[in-house]
């Protein structure tokens, strides 16, 4: 078919091969810096787990005695953390980003907490921090797959817990509840009474590879990937502008929402 003259393809003059050069680079470019954020995310995801074993073992050694049922519960911590570095791996040997599980998914929010806690347990025990929680009786379960909102719960309390390091009479509090406004959801809410966050930052703190805490204690990825998380299971995690009225007093809170489970 004949072409106008106003058709752009006739009248264009062949893409320059120095462009086409240029854009093939930009594009390798693209997909390198994606991998290697893909590869700072696992290695973020596997300090977890490593941390808890870490920490559970440091435990048992410092007990003096030990009760068979405790070594029992430590143990089973310890195969549940071994199962999430075998997953981890597992991702990082296919090279793609773990997709959202499509099966339907429940969370119990009082037993992961429990068990989150307890795997902080020397953290919070070292520290003298008060740890108060408050779960609302009526709370549903999540439509979440547990080691989802166990891995965005061990970043924010882990930070919670960076935040009052300093703190004269350090408390992280923690309380959970269906949302008022939207029944279909649940939120989680940290707080903390450190310093507070600048509001310089605030805006960043979701940003990858940002970190307010230098590098050598931190990897600017919890944030980022555990709202990346929070979004994968059709939720948010925000800071909050206020910290609103808590038992204790508070600087900093995040709040994390979630679907609750529509099923029995």
């Amino acid at each position: 078919m004949p072409t106008s003259p106003e058709d752009p393809a006739a009248t264009s003059p062949p893409a320059d091969p120095e462009i086409r050069r240029l854009r093939e680079m930009l594009a390798s470019a693209g997909r390198l810096a994606e991998f290697g954020r893909f590869a700072a995310q696992q290695i973020h995801e596997l300090r977890q787990p490593l941390f808890a074993i870490k920490g559970l073992g440091q435990l048992l050694l410092e007990k003096e005695r030990v009760e068979l049922d405790e070594v029992l519960d430590f143990a089973r911590h310890i195969v549940e953390q071994s199962e999430r570095l075998t997953a981890l791996v597992s991702n990082l040997r296919q090279l793609s980003v773990p997709a959202p599980s499509a099966a339907a998914a429940r969370t119990e929010v009082a037993t992961l907490l429990l068990r989150v806690t307890s795997l902080l347990d020397l953290r919070l025990r070292k520290g003298g921090v008060t740890l108060r929680t408050q779960i609302a009786p009526d709370l549903p379960p999540l439509a979440a797959a547990p080691h989802a909102v166990e891995q965005i719960l061990i970043n924010l309390l882990g930070n919670a817990l960076d935040a009052v390091a300093s703190s004269g009479q350090p408390v992280v509090q923690v309380r959970a509840r269906v949302m008022a406004e939207s029944p279909r959801f649940a939120a989680i809410e940290v707080a903390d009474n450190g310093s507070g966050i600048a509001k310089a930052v605030r805006d960043r703190l979701f940003e990858s590879f940002f970190t307010t805490k230098g590098d050598e204690q931190g990897t600017g990825l919890g944030l980022a990937v555990s709202r990346e998380i929070a979004r994968g299971a059709g939720g948010e995690l925000v800071l909050l502008d206020e910290p609103g009225v808590w038992n204790e007093p508070a600087s900093t809170v995040f709040r994390l929402t979630l679907p609750v489970s529509q099923g029995l």
